[in-house]
């Protein structure tokens, strides 16, 4: 069955740039593949804001599917491509802004799906504080990548509520739909070549790491404002390694977003854990993506900060048949358990951000150094860290078990065709929300936001006279609509194409058969009148 799907196509969410790899951007290769592998289509409708943009995604669609048909509209369009298929996918969570874009095609024809990636910069935070006086109806949907990032979700919409309610006395308020459905890999692509064992050994060889060492993998992008604070986890390995495993080596694999932050990481590393023997692989090497992994005993990621709802690198190790060591913070509780390593319990203080949220408020601070700051004050328990380290790290036999569990699982809840299938079952459901809707009269009849409305309407009292639409008008004189088109050839007004092709496409109309707008035209260069002629 195919995926009753348009996208909203934007190259850059479904387009990892090697130069700068983002998870976000990962991720959204990964969903376009799986959609187009496992979505079921072979017709695809797409909402472009330039005609190269469907060029690239039908060269994508060639690589997985034979003679494929892409359907292009532009953004003036974009209401009824959607109404094609029942349902369009935007790469973010505005269903605020588009609820609103849909107003003039009506609220019951189709249905918007966002998706949670960053939930605590300004621009979202203000959006989803927007959920409960916009247009979204209950056939829409926000999928929220994991469970933590729902219930904060949820939080946004609840605080917005009862601020109305206290507010203005509001009563009644509508939420889309927040089924929880993560993120996903191809493990395919990760799967040790040849078994875990022979990958390993071929892996060390090439990144040249000794076959007996004992390798602690990180691997993602290098930021301490945007990702996480690597100091306790440095600590922790140096105080290993000079202990109770001499062995033990850290492989770091990732892009810093600049050069400052790059040198910072550099800096902070040799500070921090200055006898660590330390390899550095530069993440947009990506062919050596595969072999860092095989080549490690351990992943460990722990994240602390609050831009992070998912995280998709304990997936690509997962699927790699190596153990992962996380925090337990937002994402990674869903996506780590017991059975395939541990987590890490995380803490932090209330009232932590109410300086960097006045901050983001009054657009004084910038996001990455609001998100930096606040992650300075969570805190991943460093006594807890050491001891399961020490404890994954003393016990190669379970590492390897819990290796073979964290790929079984992969497969199992993290495959994109497995979640391409969640997604299918979402589309559905809301299919069936909106047609009961439509059956029960509950759907919102094509119109103008409130808020933008004609000119006419908006802006009807600057005039002396609004005329009605059915307002009789006449040709002022028998040359008129000759003296109209040469007019319309001359610069003041032959800029303006969208009214030349207006008139020209009225031809041998009498004006009160014209559009609005032309029929203003004529009243303004004394061609028409309401007035019969005499």
């Amino acid at each position: 069955m195919a995926l009753p799907l348009t996208l909203l196509l934007a190259p850059q969410a479904y387009r990892l740039d090697p130069q700068r790899p983002l998870g976000r951007e990962s991720a959204g290769a990964g969903f376009l593949e799986a959609y187009l592998r496992f979505g079921g289509n072979r017709r695809h409708h797409l909402v472009v804001a330039d005609r190269s943009h469907g060029d690239w995604f039908h060269q994508e669609a060639c690589r997985h599917q034979r003679e494929p048909e892409t359907v292009l509209a532009g953004l003036d369009d974009w209401g009824a491509a959607a109404g094609a298929t029942g349902a369009i996918a935007l790469p973010g969570p505005g269903l605020d802004e588009w609820a609103w874009k849909r107003m003039p095609w009506g609220d019951g024809g189709f249905s918007l799906v966002g998706l949670v990636h960053t939930l605590c910069s300004r621009p979202v935070q203000w959006g989803l504080g927007q959920f409960s006086t916009a247009p979204v109806r209950p056939w829409d949907a926000l999928i929220c990548t994991s469970s933590a990032a729902r219930q904060v979700v949820e939080g946004f919409l609840e605080r917005q509520e009862t601020w109305l309610s206290e507010r203005i006395g509001a009563t009644r308020f509508e939420r889309p739909q927040l089924p929880v459905i993560p993120l996903g890999v191809h493990p395919e692509a990760w799967t040790p070549p040849g078994g875990k064992t022979a990958a390993q050994a071929q892996a060390r060889q090439q990144l040249g790491l000794a076959s007996d060492a004992v390798v602690v993998l990180l691997a993602g992008r290098l930021d301490v404002l945007t990702k996480f604070h690597p100091g306790p986890l440095l600590r922790a390995l140096a105080d290993l390694q000079r202990h109770e495993l001499p062995k033990l080596q850290l492989l770091i694999y990732g892009e810093a977003p600049n050069a400052g932050m790059a040198d910072l990481w550099r800096n902070g590393v040799q500070q921090a854990a200055p006898t660590l023997p330390v390899h550095w692989v530069a993440g947009r090497q990506l062919e050596l993506a595969g072999p860092v992994r095989w080549a490690a005993d351990l992943f460990v990621s722990l994240a602390d900060n609050p831009q992070e709802t998912f995280g998709i690198t304990p997936l690509e190790a997962m699927a790699a048949e190596l153990p992962c060591l996380v925090s337990d913070w937002d994402g990674y509780r869903d996506t780590v358990t017991a059975t395939e390593g541990d987590r890490v319990p995380t803490q932090l203080v209330e009232g932590l951000g109410q300086e960097e949220a006045t901050g983001l408020l009054n657009e004084t601070l910038s996001y990455d150094l609001a998100v930096g700051r606040v992650a300075q004050g969570v805190a991943v328990d460093p006594a807890v860290l050491r001891a399961k380290l020490l404890r994954l790290l003393s016990n190669p036999e379970r590492l390897r078990q819990l290796g073979e569990n964290s790929r079984e699982r992969v497969r199992q809840h993290f495959s994109w065709e497995v979640v391409i299938g969640q997604w299918r079952e979402l589309l559905l459901e809301l299919e069936a929300r909106r047609h009961a809707a439509q059956q029960s009269d509950q759907t919102g009849a094509a119109a103008a936001p409130p808020w933008l409305p004609s000119c006419s309407t908006g802006f009807g009292a600057f005039a002396s006279t609004v005329l009605r639409a059915d307002q009789a008008l006449h040709w002022s004189r028998p040359e008129a609509a000759a003296v109209a088109s040469a007019r319309l050839r001359e610069a003041l007004d032959g800029w303006d194409q969208a009214l030349v092709q207006q008139f020209i496409s009225s031809d041998n109309l009498q004006p009160d058969q014209l559009p609005a707008r032309l029929k203003g035209w004529l009243l303004k260069q004394g061609l028409a009148t309401t007035h019969p002629p005499d």
